[in-house]
């Protein structure tokens, strides 16, 4: 059988965790052995984690944290009759992540992978666009923008006043629509503006 790699893209908030804990759940109701892999310096420990979501299910199904993202230490925690690898928090893993995708998905296995497509400064976010690349199927996912409430977001816009590139937690971001984050940047915002504020703010033309 053939492999098989889809990648579930988005901002923040975007729900691909939910995305990927349903894909999991068809592949247990189908009987095959998952095994979800996720960073761990990233695992929440929370119900917004895939483990979390699955806790109720059936199946045979476990969740391996990888110290540090390091892609280099799958070949030791990969289970080898594991038919469908689901990665969350894709983003946070380095760039091995791309060959080993390819390899399981040499191998016959079915590939779920969910991350940030961009980061806050609007830059491909770790992996994710290589993974896109070469995925044989690509979700793109959307929270709701949170200053205009109507269009669909863009970006996950940082909060906080932090520079460097991961800084993890939720409560440091707001998802963010195209126009209402371009105003935010006309107007020379910089990250850490409080979003309880722009229902003062002129509406996004």
């Amino acid at each position: 059988m053939a492999g098989y790699i889809k990648v579930i893209a988005g901002e923040m908030f975007s729900g691909k965790s939910t995305e990927l804990a349903r894909l999991v759940e068809r592949a247990l109701i189908a009987g095959l052995p998952v095994q979800v892999l996720v960073p761990a310096f990233s695992h929440r420990g929370s119900v917004r984690d895939v483990d979390g979501r699955l806790a109720a299910l059936p199946g045979q199904w476990s969740i391996v944290p990888v110290p540090d993202g390091a892609a280099e230490r799958l070949d030791q925690l990969v289970d080898p009759g594991a038919l469908v690898l689901a990665v969350d928090e894709a983003q946070f893993f380095d760039a091995h992540l791309v060959d080993y995708c390819r390899r399981w998905r040499a191998e016959g296995r079915q590939v779920l992978v969910a991350g940030l497509d961009m980061d806050y400064r609007e830059q491909p976010f770790g992996a994710m666009g290589e993974l896109m690349c070469i995925a044989n199927e690509v979700v793109k996912v959307h929270a709701v923008c949170t200053r205009c409430r109507q269009a669909d977001a863009f970006i996950s816009h940082r909060l906080s006043d932090e520079s460097v590139q991961v800084v993890v937690g939720e409560h440091n971001y707001t998802a963010l629509c195209c126009d209402c984050y371009q105003a935010e940047t006309a107007r020379g915002a910089k990250p850490g503006r409080d979003p309880s504020r722009w229902d003062t703010l002129e509406a996004t033309p």
